[in-house]
């Protein structure tokens, strides 16, 4: 009696990968990023277009991403009708895909999971088991711009905290007594924040701002005090920045 050959593909499936390209320049992208872009049989992107990344991405279809898509609090950019429709037709696509057996890669750049605006994803498509490829950090490239080791005085200030830069978080009043080295994401009011940390640090505590990092032509280090660098700064302030107050500046 002949067996049966028909095969069961009923067990086939997809990949859907969030990859980061890296910090800055599309050189500072890890080889495992690289990798999976090529690999890649469809590919999101923040604008749904291939930009600076069409010789990876070469014929591959391009949908749109969007912005902090599948969140809570997310902000899109757009109404909510068009945030619905966009989010409809991505889960269509993606669940499509996913069961055909294709690659299905989702880009951004910089951080993924510190303010990273498709994190939304991870939990939407959590059934597909999603994966998180990293990329070179903000934090990585702006401490390679500063050309220092961040951990640097005495013995009670051998550690580095990373928070958010904003008057408003608490936490900073208690974190700078422990006397680490603080690193500041997403300040938006710079002027308000340093007269914040002038209560908490004497006057001639040093503070970098380290704008643009991980791009080769637009990177910029400005070191100083508390007290002298909005004199510095003056009105050519970066939106993306870091800003780091510690005694390994000295």
């Amino acid at each position: 009696m002949e067996k049966n050959s028909t095969k069961d593909t009923s067990s086939k499936k997809g990949e859907l990968l969030i990859v980061s390209t890296g910090a800055g320049d599309l050189d500072n992208m890890t080889l495992k990023a690289y990798k999976a872009i090529k690999n890649a049989d469809i590919v999101f992107t923040m604008k749904g277009e291939a930009g600076k990344y069409k010789e990876l991405i070469g014929e591959k279809p391009v949908y749109t991403a969007g912005h902090t898509l599948f969140m809570e609090e997310g902000d899109t950019k757009m109404s909510e009708d068009e945030t619905k429709k966009l989010e409809n037709e991505i889960r269509k696509t993606i669940r499509e895909a996913y069961d055909e057996g294709k690659k299905i890669v989702i880009l951004e750049n910089g951080d993924t999971t510190v303010y990273g605006p498709q994190m939304g994803y991870m939990k939407e498509f959590k059934d597909l088991n999603p994966k998180i490829i990293p990329g070179i950090s903000s934090f990585n490239a702006a401490n390679a711009a500063l050309q220092n080791s961040i951990i640097g005085g005495t013995k009670d200030e051998s550690g580095v905290t990373l928070t958010v830069g904003r008057a408003e978080n608490k936490l900073i009043d208690k974190l700078s007594q422990a006397g680490s080295t603080m690193v500041f994401f997403m300040n938006r009011e710079f002027d308000g924040f340093i007269e914040h940390l002038l209560t908490l640090y004497p006057k001639d505590m040093p503070i970098a701002v380290v704008s643009d990092a991980g791009f080769k032509e637009e990177e910029k280090v400005v070191i100083a005090t508390l007290e002298t660098i909005k004199d510095k700064i003056g009105n050519n302030l970066p939106f993306y920045k870091l800003i780091y107050v510690g005694n390994f500046l000295k």
